[in-house]
């Protein structure tokens, strides 16, 4: 039994051993840097996908209703669940434009002239919501994959929004009809547009800039139905147009003001950026958006001023430390184990970020290459931005003579040559009160025995 405990125990102790080895060095949350234009929107987040980090953010964790962004989950769900989206046909239902009518907010609601009777494709009507927000797709997608029902669609929105880690966030339905309820934020949001953008075919519809569906000729609809992207972003004749600027997903609500979710690529830098909840109209009540203006002077920025930069390059040598009992150099360079590459804004002076150096005066020899020094610590503005390993960059052997040289004074000061000195001492005392004890013993023997042979040889003489 002991004998098994001892091997489990020691077999724990060597894998505890084998993963702190691999813990990785620290690293803080990406830098954040702030635009140099006013972001009017209420809440934003912009993501650099080439490293996965967020750049910048405004209230990121505010809740906002999102409109038609919702949207991008319902596409999501529904290029998951089917196969086949160019031959899956949905007809229209007479029923939802009764829901329509009785909206709260009818003039929220965006249409693509889909009526009623009329049967296309799933990807017809992915595009036809991805581009236009059509109220009609978007509610024929959810009542398709829904089993019927809206409220079942929206069931399966909150189970993916729980497996992506969207904590903020509750969908009541899948078409972004208005509902107080209907809650997430720009984190969260991002979660979910970084996640879509992974997925097959999501990019390719929710990033076009126009489509027309097949059936558009049969319906007598050429016209009615050549769908273009509500992001004006892509719109090369629009005050709002940006160069590497793609669609996905525009919202315009009431109550949830102007949102947009778009993609930026330029001079192979690439970002996802989230805008929600800008004012839909100036001081002076005329229409106005926002929104664009947010997400041009945000993506802009972050092409002209953000881009990589290498903080601290692996092969740096950060010092020397020197070397005790060394065969012949008494000192080793030391270096980092990794670099410390991010995203950095020019207008921040690099050389504001501290290395603070943490490891010893001296080590003690032989030290291998390789071996771990201390750390060094990245630091800017008292945040600390990572902490990496610092190792020795080559090999000192330890000379023989140097080392048992080294070693005699701390033999006489050692606590082991002590005792041994007071077990010595404890020794000799309790062998010369043993010899003391055992002569005396012994002369006390002889007394006896001589007087013994005294009176003996007085008995023989009478």
């Amino acid at each position: 039994m002991l004998k098994r405990l001892l091997t489990s125990v020691t077999a724990a102790v060597i894998a505890a051993v084998l993963v702190v080895g691999q813990i990785p060095a620290f690293r803080a949350d990406a830098i954040l840097f702030t635009p140099n234009a006013t972001v009017q929107s209420d809440a934003a987040i912009l993501m650099n996908t080439d490293i996965g980090e967020i750049v910048y953010e405004k209230n990121a964790d505010m809740k906002k209703m999102p409109g038609s962004l919702v949207q991008i989950m319902t596409a999501l769900i529904v290029l998951e669940e089917c196969q086949d989206i160019s031959g899956t046909k949905v007809t229209a239902k007479e029923d939802m434009y009764e829901v329509f009518e009785n909206d709260e907010y009818p003039e929220d609601l965006r249409k693509a002239d889909i009526e009623s009777g009329e049967a296309l494709t799933v990807e017809d009507l992915l595009y036809a919501m991805m581009l236009t927000s059509s109220i009609e797709a978007s509610y024929m997608l959810c009542d398709k994959f829904g089993d019927g029902s809206q409220d079942k669609f929206a069931e399966k929105m909150n189970a993916k929004a729980e497996s992506l880690g969207m904590t903020n966030t509750r969908f009541l339905n899948g078409t972004g009809l208005y509902s107080a309820r209907q809650l997430t934020t720009a984190r969260d949001m991002m979660l979910l547009l970084d996640y879509a953008m992974k997925q097959p075919r999501f990019e390719a519809i929710a990033c076009a800039n126009s489509y027309t569906p097949s059936v558009a000729t049969a319906y007598d609809k050429r016209d009615l139905w050549a769908w273009t992207h509500s992001n004006l972003m892509v719109n090369e004749s629009s005050e709002y147009y940006c160069e590497g600027v793609r669609g996905i997903k525009t919202a315009n609500t009431q109550e949830g003001g102007r949102c947009i979710a778009c993609k930026g690529s330029r001079d192979g830098s690439n970002y996802l950026l989230i805008c929600l909840d800008s004012s839909m109209q100036d001081l002076d009540g005329n229409n106005h958006f926002y929104h664009l203006e947010d997400a041009k002077n945000i993506l802009e920025w972050a092409f002209v001023h953000l881009s990589p930069q290498e903080i601290l390059p692996a092969n740096t040598q950060l010092g020397e430390v020197r070397v005790n009992n060394a065969e012949e150099e008494d000192f080793v360079l030391v270096k980092p184990t990794e670099g410390f590459s991010c995203i950095w804004c020019d207008t921040t002076d690099i050389k504001s970020v501290q290395k603070i150096y943490n490891w010893p005066e001296t080590i003690d020899a032989p030290v291998a290459a390789g071996d771990k020094v201390g750390t060094v610590t990245l630091k800017l503005s008292g945040e600390t931005l990572a902490e990496i390993d610092v190792v020795a960059a080559s090999d000192v052997k330890r000379s023989f003579w140097k080392y048992n040289l080294s070693e005699i004074p701390g033999f006489f000061k050692s606590k082991y040559l002590r005792n041994t000195w007071i077990l010595g001492i404890v020794l000799s005392l309790l062998y010369i009160g043993g010899c003391i004890y055992f002569a005396f013993r012994y002369h006390e023997e002889r007394k006896k025995r001589a007087a013994a042979r005294a009176g003996h040889l007085r008995n023989q003489s009478r």
